[in-house]
Parts: structure tokens; sequence; C-alpha cells
């Protein structure tokens, strides 16, 4: 009998902050690293829950007048602790902290996000550092079906492990397109603004590939992003898959990752896997 291993998507994408006059707008969200193109929308016209994602910015530099009053009420993201002191020293971030952006400021065009400046709005704006880094990941509980709750092509997968091919690893060289996770089932399990306990860590992809559902014509394939050094254990993971070696879990097929479900799977645990989506799926 045949293996068949089940693949949600989350997508989850982060970059280094862009330089010069692009500063305040992220890198390109595309299908091909985010599983899809989100659609475009007008600052302060569209909310996390109706978009289907968060946006987080982690800081690099220590920077005066950076982020605005609103920001800062909603405490870091990992930790949950208001910042305290004057309007001053609450503008001033410091290294290691994690911003949620509000949508009142930020809008999106064919895939660019931009953030208002702080010195334009100093309740909702930020001012990006060139050492900052986005983190811009699916909202578990959104309305967006277009993203996340639609069981459509990039959306989900199914695959026969017969046409398995292997695994590579996505290169990290630039953190410009790698860089960082929020890791811990605090954060990722919820996507709330109140979930707090996670961690901030560098985080690796693999790309894992199946013969195409046309027959072969062309490749089918996953992206990973989890636990950085997880490379080999993913490799281990898919061929303990293909010689039978685990349990099914309903239906007469392994479940794999499923992040946007609410739970973890026993690889989302053992691989730290914050994200994935599919790319070129033709089942």
């Amino acid at each position: 009998m045949d293996n068949y291993v089940y693949f949600g998507k989350r997508s989850h994408f982060s970059c280094l902050a862009n330089t010069s006059s692009n500063l305040q707008k992220s890198d390109q969200l595309t299908a091909a690293n985010f599983g899809i193109v989100p659609a475009n929308f007008s600052k302060a016209t569209a909310t996390e829950e109706a978009q289907g994602y968060e946006i987080f910015i982690h800081t690099g530099e220590a920077n005066a007048s950076t982020r605005g009053t609103a920001l800062t009420a909603l405490g870091d993201a990992i930790t949950g602790v208001v910042k305290a002191g004057d309007a001053g020293a609450k503008a001033t971030t410091v290294i290691g902290d994690v911003t949620r952006l509000k949508f009142d400021t930020v809008g999106m065009a064919s895939g660019v996000l931009t953030v208002d400046n702080f010195s334009t709005d100093g309740t909702d704006g930020y001012l990006i550092d060139a050492t900052d880094q986005w983190i811009i990941r699916e909202k578990i509980g959104s309305t967006n079906d277009a993203l996340s709750d639609v069981p459509a092509i990039q959306q989900a997968g199914c695959f026969n492990m017969s046409n398995f091919r292997g695994c590579d690893p996505v290169d990290t060289a630039t953190a410009a397109t790698i860089g960082v996770g929020i890791t811990g089932i605090g954060a990722y399990s919820t996507g709330t603004a109140s979930a707090v306990g996670g961690t901030v860590s560098e985080i690796d992809q693999t790309k894992i590939i199946f013969d195409g559902g046309d027959g072969g014509a062309t490749q089918d394939f996953i992206i990973l992003t989890h636990t950085t050094g997880k490379f080999k254990d993913v490799c281990a993971a898919m061929e303990s898959l293909r010689n039978g070696g685990n349990a099914k879990f309903g239906k007469g097929m392994y479940t794999f990752t499923d992040l946007m479900s609410g739970s973890l799977t026993f690889f989302d645990n053992e691989l730290g896997i914050i994200g994935c989506h599919m790319v070129n799926t033709t089942l």
C-alpha cells in the first residue's frame, strides 16, 4: 500500500531591511517565497484578520524617535512588556525588540509592504533601520480564505511518497531572504497580540521535492521553514515516511505539518516548523 503525506500551508517570510530610499519597504512577497502574492490594500483600510497575516519588526540597532506610541502600547510581541518612561524613551528601540505593526500605517502593493515613517506618524509609524528585519507570517484565525482556509493549489497538498525525490537545503547565505523567525508554542499556536513566551531565532528552509501531479513533466515542492540545523532531520523524517516507519494518522495519510489548524504535529515540535508553503503544485 502506498504511503501519502499531507502538508498544510502557513506562510512565513523574513527579510533584512532594504537600503536608501527603500528603507520603509519590505522585500516582495511572491508565490515562490510566501506561497501566494497577497492582495493590494491601502493603509488604514485593512486589518490583520481580514488580510490574514501579521507583520513584525525585529530591531537590529537601538535608535531614538523610531516607534509610535500605539505600537509601544501593544508591548513587545515576545515578552508582552510595555516599555516604561516618557514619550521620548518609549519611542527609542532596543536591540532585540519585536514590534508588531498596525495596519493603520501599512499598505501593500504588488507584494511589497510599506510602513509610514515615525516622523510622518508618531502614533502608528515606525522608522525602519537598515539593520532591522521584517517578519511576516500568516495569522491563525484569519477570515481571509484566499490565504488560509481553502484547500486549493498552493494552500495544501497530499503527496504519494513513491513520488518523493529528495530534499535540498535552501541557500541561507543571505539574511535578506531567510533571516529570523518567532518560535515557541505561545507565539505560534495562537498568533495573537497577547501571546508571549516565544523567542526570536535564526531559521533555515528545506525544499522537499516530489514528481509533479501532472505525471512528472514538472516537479512540485514544499518549502519548509524550521529551526536552524534541522536539514538532516527533515531528510530522516521523509525517509521514515517513504519506508512506512510511522503510524498513519486519519484517512490513510501522514500529516507532516498543519500549522493553520492551531495544533502542532509531532514533526512541528521535533523540527521546530514555523512555516510551510507549496510551489508549482499540480495536484
